[in-house]
């Protein structure tokens, strides 16, 4: 998987292609290294890739330190998911993510995607981690933005992530 290998070498987000699966063939799944041991396999993924697509398509995108992983998949013909995991020894927590697509569309006058949902994964500034989203609304109008969420990882509380901005939309392009 394109990013896999966290910086400091114990840790990689892998695809596994799945024997004997329906249209599920692959998971993916943080592993410790070297011994490619899972520690964590996101749920419900897999349906509209399979697994040599999902290899081209699929990446991961690691904090500085480690501790944080983004990933993106592709989910539908016209949707990109992002998750952001927490990484610890022995273990990974799928951290809750806030509904930035929402806070987007609002920036629009809309309230849900009519086709295209797609987020991708730019880069960690310190614990902000941008991405640039691009939604369809109002009759397929696309539009593209940026968007930066913080992750929180200090003190004695859980790891969390925060909306920190989301820029006007731009675009507005018939579809």
């Amino acid at each position: 998987m394109a990013g896999g290998r966290s910086p400091d070498g114990h840790y990689a987000v892998r695809i596994f292609r799945l024997k004997n699966a329906d249209s599920l063939d692959y998971a993916i799944r943080i592993c410790s290294e070297p011994r490619t041991k899972p520690l964590f396999t996101l749920p419900d993924i897999g349906g509209y890739l399979e697994y040599p697509g999902a290899i081209e398509d699929d990446c991961a995108l690691w904090h500085a330190s480690s501790q944080f992983v983004a990933i993106t998949y592709r989910g539908t013909r016209h949707s990109t998911e992002l998750y952001i995991l927490s990484v610890y020894e022995g273990g990974a927590t799928r951290l809750e993510i806030p509904d930035y697509v929402q806070n987007a569309l609002g920036r629009v006058n809309a309230t849900c995607v009519d086709q295209i949902c797609s987020t991708s994964l730019k880069r960690w500034d310190g614990d902000d981690l941008r991405v640039s989203l691009a939604f369809s609304a109002h009759q397929r109008r696309i539009y593209t933005c940026e968007v930066v969420l913080h992750v929180s990882h200090t003190g004695s509380n859980s790891p969390s992530v925060s909306l920190k901005s989301v820029s006007a939309p731009a675009g507005g392009l018939g579809g």
